[in-house]
């Protein structure tokens, strides 16, 4: 077998050409009229010496060879718009994070008058067919990549983008238009069959390299880039979250934004069953469960913090949030996150938390001891789910 193999690579390499030299011609094409085959090796043989032979063949006198062409002009599309183009201010037209977030993209411009062009079509989609028209500018967004600084991974209250340094990088000369303020994709549809439609007078007086668009008829469905994905769609409201946390005690009750966590019920984070972590929980174990009493203690523990004569001193309120997963407790309402009497409270309740254990002399104590946290917890995102 290795014999054979031997004499097979040997076989090939006489076949293969030395280092810097041509490949030989397969059987039947030569390279000259000589060569067996003449009518079909002499053609093949004359492609072979002139790459440009089937160029020098042709009746169009524009195709040369390379080294002997005329010296490049400019294309089509790269030629100066015929029109005047607006000189004003771009920054009102840029598109923010507030847009949308289903809208149409209406036409893409490149090079080094593409934001002016973008601003002459957003005008006309303004002026003349009451169409909300915004530009989006590929340095504004370069990369289409999430970046610090430009929504969405920039704070909420950040409208639009704020680019510093080192994500501030030159891109090329990019400029879209997006039209519309749709709210649902019903709404962009609808403005989709719309914008193609339309034939603005200002796209005549500027060159294209897609001559056989006429108008906005290539528009396409698309997003602001600036809203986050998990945003793009109204979200539902749990109704056992809001069953839930419709006692006294909610934190929907609660009218400051931020408050101290001072306890959290919860389930298991695992399961050893008979000694062994394969095996699935059976109902004894679901029954006894933390999680299945976890609303009970937490309202339990709020109602005996708020008889204890020491936290009564303090004169805050006591509240409780329920999820799917934990209940929590909460004591005090604040309005800043750097609250000083927030400081205060968790002082005195530190100092409270072992004497305020059930004990022989203080039956009516509490079961759990309270563990106040070192921030406060900002409610927006809770009541925004339970109201």
């Amino acid at each position: 077998m290795k014999a054979m193999l031997t004499a097979a690579a040997l076989s090939l390499a006489a076949t293969m050409p030395a280092w810097g030299q041509a490949p030989a011609p397969f059987p039947g094409q030569g390279l000259g009229a000589g060569s067996a085959g003449a009518g079909q090796g002499s053609s093949l043989g004359a492609i072979a010496r002139d790459p440009f032979y089937s160029a020098s063949r042709t009746k169009d006198p524009k195709v040369r060879k390379a080294e002997n062409g005329p010296e490049l002009t400019p294309a089509d599309n790269l030629k100066a718009p015929s029109i005047e183009l607006p000189n004003e201010p771009i920054e009102p037209y840029l598109l923010t994070k507030d847009v949308g977030p289903f809208m149409v993209l209406a036409r893409t411009f490149r090079g080094p008058d593409s934001e002016r062009m973008a601003l002459a079509l957003v005008k006309e989609l303004r002026n003349d067919f009451g169409l909300p028209a915004f530009i989006l500018r590929t340095k504004d967004y370069p990369g289409k990549s999430l970046i610090r600084g430009a929504p969405p991974t920039a704070g909420s209250e950040v409208m639009k983008t704020n680019i510093r340094m080192p994500e501030k990088i030159r891109t090329m000369d990019e400029a879209s238009v997006l039209v519309g303020n749709e709210k649902t994709l019903a709404g962009s549809e609808k403005l989709l069959k719309y914008v193609k439609t339309l034939d603005p007078k200002c796209l005549k007086g500027m060159s294209s390299p897609y001559w056989w668009r006429k108008g906005l008829s290539y528009a396409l469905r698309t997003t602001n880039p600036y809203v986050a994905a998990q945003n793009l769609y109204p979200k539902t409201r749990d109704r056992l979250m809001i069953q839930m946390n419709s006692g006294n005690r909610s934190i929907a009750n609660c009218p400051g934004r931020f408050s101290l966590q001072v306890a959290e019920f919860s389930g298991r984070t695992s399961y050893i069953f008979n000694g062994s972590e394969n095996q699935n929980p059976n109902q004894h174990d679901l029954r006894t469960s933390p999680l299945r009493t976890a609303a009970t203690d937490a309202e339990r523990l709020a109602d005996k913090l708020a008889r204890q004569p020491e936290f009564q001193q303090l004169g805050q309120p006591v509240y409780v949030y329920h999820d799917r997963t934990s209940s929590r407790v909460y004591v005090g309402s604040f309005n800043s996150a750097v609250d000083r009497n927030a400081g205060l409270v968790r002082e005195q309740l530190l100092k409270m938390a072992v004497p305020m254990l059930k004990s022989d002399k203080n039956s009516r104590g509490l079961d759990t001891m309270i563990v106040p946290a070192i921030a406060l917890t900002d409610l927006d995102a809770m009541k925004e789910g339970i109201k």
